[in-house]
């Protein structure tokens, strides 16, 4: 039972999140031997350092992360029911790891969201306090207001 309801699914993520995460890696090296024969620096539009492509790869492997680390604990529970010790099992333990798989299906687009850099913008505008994106210079807000007053 766990062999086809945790190893062969947790096999199949991960193999296809691995090849998402090639494909990504590979499309990269061929963006920069394509700037080669053009003799530039970067194909690249933007002034970002990393790419696109590496920041997809990143949330595939976060969300990777994320599924076997919200899955594991419902499987060791099963398994601890499949062995026989079931005074091990209170309703708390068995509880907790159900309630963490559900919340699965609402942690994979927050991941997805908040790697969204215009999402991210948003956030750190609406809360600065959660210290997201870049921190402001320290003399920009007074310049501002110099050049709105003047």
């Amino acid at each position: 039972v766990i062999i086809t309801h945790f190893y062969i699914p947790m096999a199949f993520v991960i193999f296809f999140y691995t090849q998402i995460a090639k494909a990504v890696f590979s499309h990269e090296a061929e963006m920069r031997a394509q700037a080669k024969k053009m003799n530039v620096e970067s194909l690249k539009q933007g002034k970002s350092d990393e790419s696109v492509e590496v920041k997809i790869a990143k949330v595939a492997i976060t969300n990777v992360l994320l599924w076997i680390g919200t899955w594991c604990p419902y499987a060791i529970v099963v398994m601890i029911g499949l062995s026989g010790n079931y005074h091990i099992l209170t309703p708390l333990v068995a509880g907790l790891p159900s309630l963490l798989i559900k919340t699965t299906s609402s942690l994979n687009p927050i991941a997805f969201a908040v790697a969204h850099p215009k999402y991210r913008e948003a956030m750190a505008q609406t809360f600065p306090c959660l210290g997201i994106g870049r921190k402001p210079a320290p003399g920009a807000a007074d310049a501002k207001t110099t050049a709105t007053s003047a």
